[in-house]
């Protein structure tokens, strides 16, 4: 069965004290192929991530292809299931691929974008012939993806609210948590209902690359940072999923997200890695819970009025120091200041000297084009700690001979 045509929510049932509440799970086969421009990746790189059924099980050596305005470039993923392409011409057309257990996946087609990087996944079926472990079997079709067309009935005016089986859901990424709305919006007369307005949700500050998942209704559409379902409302429930990425530096991350209508009731799942809590005074029942390989955090609580904000702070995050990064930013100032101040002093005609110059620059620009290199290479997981730390060490002393040698000549 091919990858693509596997777009259904698999459901996780859910025993609650006096209760028994579904949780709908997101099929990240949903997000095959689907491209997310993000700022946490350096212009002109894609990373391709391949997968089969769920994040806990990553491919690695596996041989990725992307094609690059009709010539092919190949990697192989990492320790985390990560291909990495870098120094793509930015507008350039591209389309990722690769051949898991003879079944060939792809990616749309996107262009390099000119600002941040692009993060896609592959997902493989979880086994040839069967379902993910702990996932019910496909139904036929996606559950309340829309309440069906609307009846020859005109709509009157009414309002919608977000029903029971809304669900916000967060996968662990690197550095970045993908965000899963499912959102039910329910219309519980008997007619079709037009709101004044359409509902209209603004995902929470930060939020990067939302689209529009398989299986919701053609009402639901993206614009920016904002999910737009528009009316008018057939009765029962109209369904829209929604994936992003969340970006995040340090071990605690607070998401706000104001709901423009009524929520019957609150249930949020947040994939668990090491020592990570869920936090929110509108949760008013926690516990762990097993989603096929995986651990989540499970809050539920009461309903939410139209208007209010749900607050969640999620805690013990996993991250990487941000110092590479500082140490990079700060070389290229330096960079940019020894240039600035080259350009600012009066020109000297001795060809010697310049010539002498040229040779440092051109020396300095192939450290810090290796420095850069290994510090993406240990964002990505790859190479040897101990190692590269030394070789660092290396390259950041010989950075700085240069740029003594360079004020020198400057000031002479």
């Amino acid at each position: 069965m091919r990858a693509t045509a596997i777009s259904l929510l698999c459901v996780l049932v859910l025993l609650v004290p006096g209760a028994r509440a579904t949780a709908q799970m997101p099929d990240l086969s949903q997000m095959n192929g689907v491209p997310l421009p993000v700022s946490d990746v350096a212009v002109g790189t894609v990373t391709v991530r391949v997968i089969r059924g769920s994040l806990a099980n990553v491919i690695a050596g596996q041989s990725v292809e992307l094609v690059v305005g009709g010539a092919t470039r190949t990697a192989t993923t990492n320790q985390q299931g990560r291909a990495e392409f870098t120094e793509l011409v930015v507008g350039t057309s591209v389309k990722a691929r690769t051949v898991v257990d003879g079944t060939t996946l792809e990616s749309q087609e996107f262009r390099v974008p000119a600002s941040g990087g692009v993060r896609l996944m592959l997902v493989a079926a979880a086994g040839a012939g069967q379902a993910s472990p702990g996932t019910s079997p496909a139904p036929a079709s996606p559950p309340n993806a829309t309440a069906g067309p609307l009846p020859s009935v005109p709509a009157t005016p009414g309002t919608v609210s977000l029903g029971d089986q809304t669900r916000f859901v967060f996968e662990k990424g690197d550095d970045a948590l993908t965000g899963f709305y499912i959102l039910q919006v329910v219309n519980s007369t008997a007619a079709p209902v037009a709101p004044p307005m359409p509902v209209t949700i603004d995902l929470p500050e930060g939020a990067q690359g939302a689209t529009i998942m398989q299986g919701s209704s053609p009402q639901g559409s993206v614009a920016g940072t904002k999910v737009v379902i528009a009316g008018p409302f057939a009765p029962g429930a109209t369904q829209v999923q929604v994936a992003f990425t969340l970006p995040y530096s340090g071990a605690q991350l607070a998401i706000e997200q104001r709901l423009p209508v009524a929520l019957a009731a609150l249930t949020l799942l947040v994939e668990k890695v090491g020592d990570m809590r869920l936090d929110s005074p509108q949760i008013t029942q926690h516990r762990d819970v097993q989603a096929q390989a995986d651990t989540y955090l499970l809050g539920q609580g009461p309903g939410i009025n139209a208007g209010e904000r749900l607050a969640v702070t999620i805690s013990g995050l996993p991250h990487h120091p941000l110092w590479p990064r500082n140490l990079a930013l700060g070389l290229a100032g330096l960079i940019l200041a020894a240039g600035i101040w080259a350009a600012a002093r009066p020109a000297r005609a001795v060809a010697a000297e310049d010539a002498r110059r040229q040779k440092l620059m051109v020396k300095r620009d192939k450290l810090f084009a290796e420095l850069a290199s290994l510090e993406a290479r240990q964002r990505a997981g790859a190479g040897d700690a101990a190692r590269d730390a030394a070789r660092r060490g290396e390259l950041v002393e010989a950075l700085e001979q240069i740029y003594v040698e360079l004020g020198e000549d400057l000031a002479a």
